[in-house]
């Protein structure tokens, strides 16, 4: 053996050896001391699915996920080695859905006897924030840390100035007018039907913003929201309308539980999530259909590939040790089509075990399409779904061209081979066409939700034509079965499928989570740097930012393509997807 071959190999064995004692630190299973306080840092974007997380993996942590908080908080609840919860809340950009169902079961955790506290110790404390707070036994604010609670508003982007700006024209149709994902793309400012849509969303949002608080603080309804009316306050103002408990630094959280607990012994959610069991017995699967759906396969947590969840749920159905299939949707839509490759999975196994769709923050649109098959549908109260319209369309970028001294010229064989062109709004029969496409797939829709909700057509359309109704709004119009979250959904699964309600079942999670070294070494066209770069770039990047988008397009004519397919998938393609930008804080 040469020198070059010994060196190679010994590197190839301390690589191993290095991969071997990281793999063992991450997986083995760390006792839990007697007096423990659970601490929870609770910030950002909660997702569903957990990414690809190489830092993660490295040190040994792993990004949580929504399960994670929710059975991490019920496990801890009844573990003899937890004494307390501290909740640390940081500036958040997940839904109201997901905080919903934070929120209770936090609140149940009041029933154990143990103390809750949350400490808002950070920037940035406005109503989300603070909601999710008054689930605590009690709220601990900096002395020195505004509370920047107030009245509720809803706000969306619309880009049709930049785009007149940059000559760009959008050429885009919907069914009907409730469908607004185009507006923010043809508008600047909403049009009425889509005011009274965000309106009603945000009226219902608020009235059980203000009701779950004020229980949880021990104040009417009135009361709180008069205090939200005054708002935001100063830390001694929260503190003197009983809006927060008491005025603390974090040493003096510490102090507090040290004081009954023998020292202060804290234990991190996700080290403690690792050690949450997941029962035995019965299985019943939980597949996540989560982000914007595309044909193909997915891509990471941020895409919802239909071939890929049509192919988890054909893995279940074909199972026989599955006895029932909880499909968990966080999903605004996207492609019409690949959202009926779901829908068509999902209901073969419909024929064969109970399905039940749990929703999380959106199940709209295309998320509500594939799950308009199901035997029950379960949303929180919070939940932005329905959707039940379909839109498409196309940029002519011609005058960004002209703008910057670019030109094309073609040569076709027809006058619809045309349809596509970026360089060109659609002829007048191209737009009959084009029209006459969308309004088959929105009769499609809405015959669709009609079978599988037992109601009308027209009694359908009355309440679709593109409108979003939030969970609690749906189902009182028959489009939603139960209110809940996803342990709810999975015990309305077991029902159905005859479980004891004294069993234990097992959650069988699909698509299954990857360590990065699973996803590393996977087999794959692509080669290994490739994979090493796009999973850190999937742990390290947010959902898609138009915005960012958008200034890349001003740079390149090309990338108002990648523009399109982002915001709304291929050009041309109908589309079902919930208005694409809309912030209620």
């Amino acid at each position: 053996m040469t020198w070059g071959k010994r060196r190679a190999l010994v590197i190839l064995i301390v690589i191993l050896v290095f991969v071997g004692l990281i793999f063992i630190v991450s997986h083995h299973p760390r006792r839990i001391a007697s007096n423990s306080v659970l601490v929870m840092d609770v910030s950002g974007d909660i997702e569903e699915q957990r990414p690809v997380d190489w830092l993660g993996a490295l040190s040994g942590s792993r990004i949580p996920v929504q399960h994670d908080y929710v059975d991490s908080v019920d496990a801890a609840a009844g573990d003899p080695h937890i004494r307390g919860l501290v909740v640390r809340i940081g500036p958040l950009e997940t839904g109201w859905a997901k905080l919903e169902e934070l929120h209770t079961h936090i609140e149940n955790f009041r029933r154990s006897g143990k103390p809750s506290i949350c400490y808002l110790g950070y920037d940035g404390i406005g109503n989300p924030e603070y909601y999710l707070a008054t689930a605590c036994q009690q709220v601990w604010l900096v002395p020195t840390a505004p509370l920047g609670i107030r009245g509720m508003m809803a706000e969306a982007t619309f880009l049709r100035g930049t785009f007149d700006k940059l000559r760009i024209v959008p050429d885009f149709y919907h069914i009907a007018e409730y469908k607004t994902a185009s507006n923010e793309l043809t508008e600047k400012q909403f049009t009425p039907a889509h005011r009274e849509e965000v309106t009603s969303i945000l009226n219902d949002v608020y009235n059980r913003y203000v009701s779950e608080a004020a229980s949880s603080r021990g104040m009417s309804s009135i009361q709180f929201d008069a205090l939200l009316r005054q708002g935001p306050f100063l830390a001694r103002e929260a503190a003197d309308k009983k809006l927060v408990d008491r005025l603390a630094y974090w040493d003096q959280v510490q102090d507090y539980f040290g004081s009954f607990t023998g020292g202060w012994k804290p234990l991190d959610l996700g080290r403690y999530a690792a050690t949450v069991r997941n029962g035995s017995g019965p299985e019943i699967a939980i597949i996540y259909a989560t982000g914007l759906i595309i044909s193909g396969d997915s891509e990471g947590g941020s895409t919802m590939g239909g071939d890929s969840v049509a192919a988890d749920l054909r893995r279940a159905r074909n199972d026989s040790g599955i006895r029932a299939i909880v499909v968990r949707v966080d999903s605004g839509g996207g492609s019409a089509l690949a959202s009926e490759v779901i829908r068509r999975e999902l209901d073969l196994a419909h024929n064969i075990k109970p399905v039940v769709v749990s929703m999380s923050d959106v199940a709209a649109s295309g998320g509500y399409w594939l799950a308009m098959s199901s035997d029950k549908i379960v949303a929180e109260p919070n939940t932005l779904t329905a959707s039940i319209g379909v839109l498409g369309g196309k940029f002519n970028i011609a005058g960004l061209y002209s703008l910057l001294g670019l030109s094309t010229d073609y040569v076709a064989t027809s006058d619809n081979a045309t349809l596509e062109s970026a360089q060109q709004s659609f002829t007048p029969e191209q737009r009959v066409y084009f029209q006459k496409s969308l309004q088959e797939t929105y009769q499609n829709f809405i015959q669709g939700v009609a079978s599988g909700r037992h109601l009308s057509v027209d009694a359908v359309d009355r309440i679709g034509k593109g409108r979003v109704w939030t969970g609690q709004q749906a189902k009182s119009l028959g489009l939603v079965d139960e209110l809940g979250g996803l342990d709810r959904a999975v015990s309305v699964a077991r029902d159905l499928a005859h479980i004891s309600a004294a069993s234990s079942v097992h959650l069988v999670r699909l698509p299954e989570e990857k360590t990065p070294w699973q996803e590393l070494f996977a087999p794959s066209e692509n080669d290994m740097r490739t994979r090493v770069l796009e999973s850190f770039r999937l742990s390290q990047t947010a959902r898609p930012n138009p915005e960012a988008t958008l200034r890349a397009a001003t740079l390149s004519p090309a990338a108002l393509r990648t523009l399109v397919r982002r915001l709304l998938g291929p050009e041309n393609a109908i589309q079902a997807r919930m208005p694409l930008d809309l912030n209620i804080r």
